[in-house]
């Protein structure tokens, strides 16, 4: 859409009194790749186009979207958007400024032949580690998606983005037993993301941990110390205290967490950065989607809450400034506050002396999905993988293990940080649909939690 175009229908959206209007312009193409039962099964290629429009008056704010650009079609929704809207004072003859371009690095040399012969080649090392393995499923996501951004002040950017992502899943079987196990990496690049991974290495640990979970013993549960493994294991602060310090949720005094800024709310041990900064990674943009540039957020420092993450229209309410966390999952969707990669900051506790320091606990080494109550703070997260702790050492593999606690218990309880930092991708949802965004930590050892369980305590 050209530059005059979108004056054009910015001044339409001002017409009427307005203070703010924006026009979110999108194209995207969807690729992905499915190998399973030791064949290309499929190759899907999807588009999708279109446009959305925000406007607002003070705190009302209203949204629209189409994909179809014709003039007629966006007069519709521009007249749906402003008979919400009769002010006396008017933006006039607004004007955009030089449009400025951001994108990914990427230089991939795969075609769709040489990612096909990558996956066979992942495929068969799988197949020839185990006879009790049952089936493989591996999947390669690429999406290209290309914005551009303009409102009322006469910003106007545009982003290129390239996102890959790997899942491997390997189902396992012996008789009735019955299991399985997965790995997914993404980041801002190409298919040369391939290149990126041991997948030696990573095949071998998946086959270690899938026959460790095949014969997994039912969990007991009760109250003890648990060691929560790096990467994915970030998911439980992402979701017991994430979406709880995102204006979404604190504007309006719907967070456990809104009224506690400069408060200290967790152990010294812990700090949380959101950073959307990071090299390649797959949480990360260079501008979010109303235009701002993303930046490294430092959430809670040394136990204290320091700051939100803020997008425009929230800090009408809040005044603290905007922190580049504006994010949508597509033009359907008008923006919010969200995460890109959020993570707890490594320390320098070793895990041998977390292990060595319990005598009966839990290890959960991989954590699966969760819920949380942004009000209350209360949450409770499946483990995927997890082993019993007996007197300083991980014994046996149990299943159907899962955490229950309260978003301020648990940040108080955090006892050691190691300095093994790992990042896991994911897409969290919320009212803005589903973003890419990476959970963090180092190993951690929370000093008691509820454990859920198959079987309780006699």
């Amino acid at each position: 859409m050209k530059k005059e175009r979108i004056e054009t229908i910015l001044n339409e959206l001002t017409s009427t009194g307005a203070d703010f209007a924006e026009v979110f312009l999108e194209d995207k193409t969807t690729k992905v790749f499915d190998y399973i039962d030791r064949k290309l099964d499929s190759l899907t290629i999807s588009d999708s186009s279109g446009v959305g429009l925000r406007i607002a008056l003070d705190n009302q704010v209203y949204y629209g979207a189409t994909n179809d650009f014709s003039k007629k079609s966006i007069k519709e929704v521009i007249s749906n958007l402003t008979n919400n809207i009769n002010s006396k004072v008017k933006y006039e003859n607004i004007k955009l400024n030089r449009l400025k371009k951001y994108r990914n690095d990427t230089n991939t040399h795969y075609t769709d032949l040489d990612i096909k012969a990558k996956l066979k080649e992942i495929d068969d090392k799988i197949w020839n580690k185990d006879k009790r393995i049952s089936q493989v499923s591996i999947i390669l996501q690429n999406i290209e998606q290309n914005v551009t951004i303009a409102n009322h002040t006469g910003l106007y950017k545009a982003e290129n983005r390239i996102r890959s992502r790997i899942f491997i899943t390997i189902n396992f079987k012996d008789g009735e037993k019955l299991a399985n196990i997965y790995y997914s990496k993404g980041l801002t690049t190409g298919a040369d993301l391939l290149d990126t991974i041991d997948f030696d290495e990573v095949i071998a640990d998946l086959i270690k941990d899938g026959l460790d979970k095949l014969y997994a013993k039912p969990c007991v549960g009760k109250v003890m110390p648990v060691i929560i493994g790096p990467g994915f294991g970030g998911v439980i602060f992402h979701e017991a205290c994430g979406h709880a310090m995102e204006a979404t949720a604190v504007a309006d005094g719907m967070s456990v967490l809104s009224y506690d800024l400069g408060k200290s709310i967790a152990s010294s041990k812990v700090t949380i950065v959101d950073d959307g900064t990071i090299d390649k990674e797959w949480g990360s943009t260079k501008i979010d989607d109303e235009g701002c540039e993303t930046r490294k957020n430092t959430l809670i420092k040394d136990g204290v809450l320091v700051g939100f993450l803020i997008d425009e229209l929230n800090d009408r309410k809040m005044h603290m400034g905007v922190t580049g966390s504006g994010r949508r999952e597509s033009y359907l969707y008008a923006p919010t506050s969200r995460m890109n990669n959020t993570y707890l900051m490594p320390g320098y506790d070793s895990i041998e002396d977390m292990i060595k320091s319990i005598d009966y606990g839990l290890y959960a080494k991989k954590l699966g999905g969760g819920q949380v109550s942004t009000e209350t703070g209360d949450f409770n997260f499946a483990c995927d993988l997890a082993y019993m702790i007996r007197d300083g050492k991980i014994a046996e593999s149990v299943k159907s293990a899962s955490l229950i606690g309260n978003t301020k218990e648990i940040l108080q309880k955090v006892e050691m940080v190691g300095s093994n930092l790992e990042l896991g991708p994911g897409m969290c949802g919320s009212i803005s649909g589903s973003v890419p965004v990476n959970v963090g930590e180092p190993t951690i050892k929370i000093s008691s939690i509820l454990v859920g369980g198959e079987e309780s305590e006699e």
